[in-house]
């Protein structure tokens, strides 16, 4: 006899397990520190396997809140003022950085760009589907890119000539509930050493940011 065991995600964002005619919720995906389709497939792999070693559910369920992406790869930063920062800076390609905005769960502010490996957007572009809000462009890349975002219909663009500027330039435009991920779909190099320098850097800074902006700030009305 062999126990049947499935996992399956439904009802808007719920890891459920069914075994043996019993189904029981196991976690909801905004409490992972995780994003995308593939990684909540890996959480129920890897909860499925736990369980058949006895492990306890509330052991896994600690755990499976607790787990961190790997680093650079759609790797959660730090929350400010209700804007979530990720890291997705191994993203040197359009085809890795699809993956990362397929992943986001929120508006997103997409900082991209870099050094220019001959590629093509198109592709990436096309899979923004609705989620971003605004791209911002770095590095030898962010005319081409430009061009190719225009073509496709999407015009809500801004430039940066620097990593810094286009982290200020995507949090003084975001608001709660939206998210600010570097994925640049390109190369680091011109700009940084490496994709992890890049990505350590916009780290540091993302966390650097006052929790207060005051551009989102509504004054008082004073009656003298």
């Amino acid at each position: 006899y062999r126990r049947q065991r499935q996992m399956c995600i439904r009802d808007r964002g719920v890891i459920y397990r069914a075994k043996a005619g019993v189904v029981r919720k196991i976690i909801e995906t905004d409490r992972l520190q995780i994003l995308g389709l593939h990684n909540y497939e890996n959480v129920m792999a890897a909860t499925a396997m736990a369980e058949s070693f006895g492990v306890p559910m509330d052991v896994i369920v600690e755990v499976l809140e607790r787990f961190q992406a790997v680093e650079h790869r759609i790797e959660y930063v730090v929350e400010k003022r209700g804007v979530k920062f990720y890291n997705d800076s191994k993203g040197t390609n359009p085809d890795a950085a699809i993956q990362g905005i397929r992943a986001m769960n929120r508006p997103t502010f997409l900082i991209g760009g870099g050094y220019d490996k001959e590629s093509e957007y198109d592709e990436w572009i096309e899979a923004f589907d609705g989620k971003v809000k605004k791209l911002v462009l770095i590095g030898q890349t962010r005319d081409k890119i430009a061009a190719c975002a225009r073509k496709h219909g999407f015009t809500e663009i801004a430039f940066a000539d620097s990593l810094e500027e286009a982290i200020d330039i995507c949090y003084e435009n975001a608001v709660s509930g939206d998210a600010v991920l570097l994925s640049p779909a390109c190369a680091s190099w011109g700009m940084f050493d490496n994709y992890e320098q890049r990505g350590d850097l916009f780290k540091e800074y993302a966390r650097s940011l006052k929790a207060v902006s005051y551009t989102h700030l509504t004054l008082p009305t004073i009656r003298l």
